[in-house]
């Protein structure tokens, strides 16, 4: 009985599954120029800020992490998001990176996928939908 209680205790605290297809990534029916805004304004809010966003070829990239105090070295994640034609709708993939070198000049990035941080993709989506709803 106790065993049974406890499994059932530990199934429920687990979070919900993610929709790997609906987090890596996702299809919008608005205008390409509205997405392009959309995902330029939700990756600029993230504290690396913004490095690279080309409209003509749909690609917005922040820079890498933050420089770490008392060295030169940068630490932490980078988001590139394209935005591609499908159809009559605009796709938009994020792809994390994080780096894992120690030397600003040649910074070594590794991918992340959703299923090693599934919570950078869900709140990236989450938080650019919230855009479309004004």
């Amino acid at each position: 009985m106790m065993i049974m209680t406890l499994f059932s205790t530990t199934s429920c605290a687990q979070p919900p599954p993610i929709d790997k297809k609906y987090y890596s990534s996702r299809l919008y029916d608005l205008p390409y120029e509205r997405v392009f805004n959309a995902v330029h304004a939700r990756v600029a809010e993230y504290p690396m800020g913004m490095a690279e966003a080309n409209e003509t070829d749909g690609i917005v990239k922040s820079r890498i992490g933050s420089t770490t105090p008392g060295s030169s070295a940068t630490v932490g994640y980078q988001i590139t998001v394209v935005i591609l034609q499908a159809g009559k709708r605009r796709r938009v993939t994020p792809d994390w990176h994080m780096n894992v070198s120690s030397e600003r000049s040649q910074p070594h990035l590794v991918p992340i996928s959703i299923d090693e941080r599934p919570r950078l993709y869900v709140e990236f989506f989450e938080e650019l939908d919230k855009y479309f709803k004004n």
